[in-house]
């Protein structure tokens, strides 16, 4: 026999790598398919009991505070007059016999009374001259009853510009607590008679101004129940009102139905002050979950439950929404379903769900 050390060679390799191939390839087949087994996923989440709970259908709206011209008074000048003094600034309050202007007569002004008083002292004369004519049978008794008109003209004129103050500086002082709406005049200002001075509105007349779409307008009616908050800073509780009016006009500028509000007690806000309304349209008991528990998608909206640790998929209606909370309408829905409220955006239907208790 002939000895060849290639062959012999080529032989122990095959035996000895071959079984090694073996074992790693059935190494590998277990290795995947135990990793096959670990890939099905489990979703954790957190449910919460379906609740059948009442709900109100609230409309929120925008708006001011305003001063009703009904409760409002403008103060106008009675004379020509310069502004001596202006104590008041728009939005300030103001108590009963609080200053406001003051007013001194302007040239003008003593120049008509000045006029007024000559022409009282020359018919007045006149009169007396006719009546020394009319005694001698020189004038007749037509020209003497002329001649008393002109003197009551006079004495009307006179007496008339002196009511107004004409002759004197005049302060104008507030008639009752409330708020300067408006201050249309500076210092040293000379203004023509009738000339407008100041807005001033009682604080106790406030009522608020809303905003409403047209097209909820026909779910209210006056004497319906507000409550009203501010915009821009906290109170500690919030106001309740009524509607008292409900305008049939669009306003051009906001494209909105203007609704008047009347607080029910005096308020603490400030004229043109911003604020937030909610009026309850409907109450209703119904089944109700958490925004954060409703999903959109291509079919409208869904939730999911959980049921034997698997996700089930609902598409729903929506319902009464409020700023936290909605109606859910849908016939599949029942009191205690197991609600799933977070982790909902990673499941599908029939997904395994691990239920994780929330931590107090």
């Amino acid at each position: 026999m002939i000895y060849c050390p290639d062959r012999f060679m080529k032989y122990r390799f095959f035996n000895i790598v071959l079984p090694l191939c073996c074992v790693l390839l059935m190494a590998c087949n277990t290795h995947t398919e135990e990793e096959e087994a670990e890939v099905t996923p489990v979703a954790k989440v957190q449910t919460q009991p379906l609740e059948l709970t009442e709900i109100e259908d609230t409309l929120t709206a925008y708006g001011s505070v305003i001063a009703l011209p009904s409760n409002s008074k403008n103060l106008s000048v009675p004379y020509a007059s310069r502004i001596e003094r202006v104590y008041v600034s728009n939005g300030q309050t103001v108590r009963a016999g609080d200053p406001l202007l003051t007013l001194e007569p302007s040239e003008d002004a003593l120049l008509s009374v000045k006029q007024a008083q000559q022409e009282l002292a020359a018919a007045t004369q006149e009169q007396k001259l006719l009546q020394g004519r009319f005694q001698l049978k020189l004038a007749t008794e037509h020209e003497l009853v002329t001649s008393q008109l002109r003197v009551d003209q006079a004495k009307a004129l006179l007496q008339d510009l002196t009511a107004r103050g004409s002759l004197k500086t005049h302060t104008l002082k507030a008639e009752k607590p409330g708020v300067i709406a408006t201050v249309n005049v500076q210092q040293e200002q000379r203004l023509a008679a009738g000339s407008p001075l100041l807005q001033w509105a009682e604080q106790a007349q406030w009522r608020i101004a809303l905003g409403v779409e047209p097209s909820r307008i026909g779910l209210l009616k006056t004497q319906q129940a507000v409550e009203l908050t501010l915009v821009n800073r906290k109170i500690e509780q919030s106001v309740s009102g009524v509607i008292e009016a409900i305008t049939q006009q669009i306003d051009p500028q906001s494209h909105l139905v203007t609704v008047i509000v009347k607080p029910s007690k005096q308020v603490d806000f400030l004229l043109n002050e911003w604020v937030k309304a909610y009026i309850t349209l409907s109450t209703k008991n119904t089944l109700v979950a958490p925004r954060a528990a409703v999903l959109p998608d291509d079919e409208g909206y869904s939730v999911f439950t959980v049921v034997d640790k698997k996700a089930v998929k609902h598409t729903v209606e929506l319902g009464i929404e409020t700023d936290t909370l909605v109606e859910l309408i849908d016939p599949t829905l029942k009191p205690q379903d197991e609600l799933v409220i977070l982790g909902n955006y990673e499941l599908t239907e029939g997904m395994d769900v691990e239920v994780e208790v929330e931590k107090p």
